[in-house]
């Protein structure tokens, strides 16, 4: 069980390290407090732009990374009769760096949504799954516009692309997908319900439709 506690607690630490509050502070700027609220790469693209945002980005991915590879891998190596097989640890990994993005201890646990670290974690263990989910995103974005519904629907699809599309190494990356998945619902529920009025943020210009039209 000690590699297990371990584990956790490293990724928790890493993943309490917020890049868009981190590196927002070099700038005197807060983006819980610009555009949407929001700590992640997305809201600090609107109140920064692309630079800033790509190593809010950057910052987010390579952390879960950290968390799931090397400092799990630690917490396995430190326990004398480790219980849990690697993998497992990893995947518990995964899910409390992305739980402590959004809830970090050193930025009043007001964090970010989570997509970009999941992304991480799920790049170091099962790259195909992250290349899908990137592909769901992309359709979603380009067919509507809504950054929020692109993030949720390519949460929901990886259990199913895991479940029916892929070969899974074994059941703890379906668990983890399962509760990833209705994570990221949970962390976008005030998106939803601007999505159900009509008031949700649109990145029109990244849409297929504004192009057909302006072409036409």
């Amino acid at each position: 069980m000690l590699e297990l506690g371990l584990a956790l607690v490293f990724a928790y630490l890493i993943g309490s390290i917020n890049f868009s509050l981190a590196l927002g502070r070099l700038r005197n700027l807060d983006v819980r407090e610009v555009g949407s609220g929001n700590a992640g790469a997305t809201n600090a693209l609107r109140a920064a732009g692309l630079p800033f945002a790509a190593a809010v980005l950057v910052g987010d991915v390579g952390k879960a990374l950290l968390a799931v590879g090397p400092l799990a891998s630690l917490a396995h190596a430190l326990a004398p009769e480790p219980v849990f097989a690697l993998a497992w640890i990893q995947a518990a990994a995964a899910a409390a760096v992305t739980v402590a993005h959004c809830y970090p201890l050193f930025h009043d646990f007001r964090g970010g949504k989570g997509f970009a670290t999941l992304l991480g974690a799920c790049l170091m263990l099962h790259w195909p799954l992250v290349a899908a989910m990137l592909a769901v995103w992309a359709l979603t974005l380009a067919l509507t516009g809504y950054v929020a519904a692109a993030t949720m629907l390519s949460a929901v699809s990886a259990p199913l692309f895991l479940a029916f599309a892929m070969t899974a190494d074994g059941p703890e990356l379906l668990w983890l997908g399962s509760g990833a998945a209705a994570f990221i619902l949970w962390t976008h529920r005030s998106n939803i319900r601007q999505l159900l009025n009509g008031t949700e943020r649109r990145f029109d210009r990244v849409r297929v439709a504004h192009w057909l039209k302006k072409d036409g």
